[in-house]
């Protein structure tokens, strides 16, 4: 079931899925516009986010988690400190230091000869990655603007995910208003663009681009603190009970046992290219400490997928 009033979306009976494998509960997700209704209803009862994050830990307890949690840094001056083609340059020569290496930039439609797109930097499903573009074409090209009309504006997007997300969400509940300082500081302790020195192997050595201190200015870094969760196989393996992957996997043996699988691949097949998810592995490996099987270990890391990626 969903509820909707205006860019504010409630969610119920949400599925079984990993992650929550009771399928309880429901999901509140707003828009930017969302955030922004909210933030009035707030102001004028002379509240904050801070309080209702508050009253949410105190309502839901452990209960209450956020999953995603997206902001964004708008540089709207007339020379900005940098734009999305400079970036992107500097990642297609790997000038860059991020807790991923994945990079990639997809060009807009933006009708003129210079360069326009969104530069990403961390893959999409990952704790935290980036996006940066030119608002001020995507502006011009929705609003059928000029970019004297709309003016200069460059925008930086920070996406946190899961245990991430909650963690700064509750650094900022803490601090409701220091959003400004807890996200250039989050930004200088995730994400550095640097000058190359070739007589430096160490890339973690190169000197920060003299643009991006600039653009952080006076900033303490900000590594987010996240509790490691104890062993959640069992909650996993309720998953997979009752959430419809055994009965699929026993259909495809079904299908395989009858000679009816057609084009399908299977099952062995597609075991043998799997790979575990770094959060499965973690759970794997506790297990096999918690039941001194240890010597296990390596294999489990060695079928664990790489979060590594290049400039695509």
């Amino acid at each position: 079931m969903r509820w909707q009033i205006g860019d504010i979306y409630i969610s119920g009976e949400a599925k079984k899925t990993e992650d929550n494998p009771q399928g309880l509960g429901c999901y509140l997700v707003m828009t930017g516009r969302g955030c922004d209704d909210i933030f009035r209803i707030l102001d004028s009862k002379g509240c904050t986010f801070g309080d209702m994050f508050e009253r949410c830990v105190r309502w839901f307890g452990s209960d209450f988690h956020f999953t995603r949690l997206d902001i964004a840094i708008d540089d709207r001056n007339e020379v900005p400190f940098f734009t999305p083609e400079q970036l992107r340059k500097k990642c297609e020569r790997e000038e860059f230091i991020s807790t991923s290496e994945y990079c990639k930039h997809d060009a807009s439609k933006y009708p003129h000869d210079d360069w326009a797109g969104t530069l990403y930097i961390g893959a999409g499903k990952s704790d935290i990655s980036y996006r940066i573009y030119d608002k001020d074409k995507e502006v011009c090209t929705k609003q059928n603007k000029t970019l004297d009309e709309v003016g200069s504006w460059k925008r930086t997007e920070i996406q946190l995910r899961s245990d991430k997300a909650h963690a700064f969400a509750m650094l900022f509940r803490d601090s409701p208003y220091d959003l400004g300082k807890l996200t250039f500081n989050l930004l200088a302790g995730n994400l550095r663009f640097i000058v190359p020195d070739k007589k430096e192997r160490n890339k973690s050595r190169w000197k920060t681009c003299r643009f991006w201190k600039r653009f952080l200015g006076k900033v303490e870094p900000l590594k987010l603190y996240v509790p490691q969760p104890h062993n959640t196989l069992e909650e996993t393996q309720q998953w997979l009970t009752e959430g419809g992957v055994i009965s699929a996997v026993k259909g495809f043996y079904f299908l395989e046992e009858h000679g009816a699988l057609g084009d399908l691949e299977r099952v062995e097949d597609m075991l043998h290219k799997a790979r575990y998810s770094t959060a499965l592995a973690g759970k794997l490996t506790g297990h096999l400490q918690r039941i001194d099987r240890e010597e296990l270990i390596p294999f489990i890391q060695y079928n664990t997928k790489q979060g590594k990626g290049g400039v695509l």
